[in-house]
């Protein structure tokens, strides 16, 4: 039995826990750690947000919460694993001649428990705010089902299209009054492409046999930029149009104009 067997032998497991906090490489690496996850929780809160696309819709609104929340929970792992980084990289052995071997030592059962125990807390935490919150999302989108504006997306290598069935018009921007529910139904007529109004927080493959269904509400007024998140050929790239959430009244104004009808 070693020296370091010797010394835990009758220590209750929280004479372990204390003395084992009390090394000076362990209090070195929480604080690190510590310092790690401040930082990334401050980034989360108030940087993070502003790295995100416009909020126009309650979709994006629930995304970027999200992932604000799921920053903050994971930031305690990652800044114990940095901190694990920076300690070995400070302390770490200098030059080619390799350290002599340690004393052995036996397996911090109480310390692997309790970082076990914490980030299973923290990643449960995370999938039952993430189901609570999409069950919600897609319990009111059923509920604002039958007062939707109906807008069918077609896309084709390389444009999008927008066709208002209600409305009696087409057009190749997207546009749509604040505060109404919309469905969009997505279709391609070649390739396969993938619907991604960024500013609204949704997305939708678009294929050529099943049209796909999608909804949002949009609850800020400004401008949508529509992109195809799908290799689809040569000008990929370039398969993208605009848009806007506008007023009810400008958006009956921009009908009318086009030739439709108001609902």
């Amino acid at each position: 039995m070693s020296h370091h067997d010797d010394q835990e032998v009758g220590l209750t497991p929280g004479d372990k826990f204390l003395r084992f906090i009390k090394r000076s490489d362990i209090r070195e690496t929480l604080l690190w750690a510590a310092f790690y996850t401040g930082v990334f929780v401050i980034l989360a809160l108030f940087f993070y947000t502003k790295w995100m696309p416009v909020r126009l819709s309650t979709d994006m609104t629930s995304i970027e919460r999200l992932m604000v929340i799921f920053t903050i929970i994971s930031t305690p792992v990652f800044g114990l694993v940095m901190s694990m980084a920076t300690y070995t990289f400070r302390h770490g052995v200098r030059g080619n001649t390799p350290p002599p071997d340690g004393e052995p030592f036996r397996t911090n059962r109480l310390g692997i428990t309790i970082f076990s125990a914490v980030s299973g807390a923290l990643c449960l935490v995370a999938v039952i705010y993430g189901i609570t919150a999409m069950n919600s999302e897609a319990l009111a989108a059923e509920k604002n089902a039958p007062n939707s504006l109906v807008v069918e997306v077609t896309g084709q290598q390389w444009v999008w299209s927008f066709k208002y069935p209600d409305l009696g018009i087409q057009s190749n921007e997207l546009n749509l009054p604040i505060g109404k529910p919309v469905k969009f139904i997505v279709k391609s007529v070649d390739v396969n492409h993938s619907f991604w109004p960024v500013q609204l927080g949704v997305k939708a493959d678009a294929n050529d046999i099943v049209p796909v269904e999608i909804r949002t509400t949009p609850n800020h007024l400004g401008h949508i930029d529509v992109k195809c998140a799908e290799l689809c050929g040569l000008y990929h790239a370039y398969m993208e149009t605009n848009g806007a959430v506008m007023s009810q009244s400008d958006f009956n104004n921009w009908v009318t104009s086009n030739g439709g009808h108001t609902a």
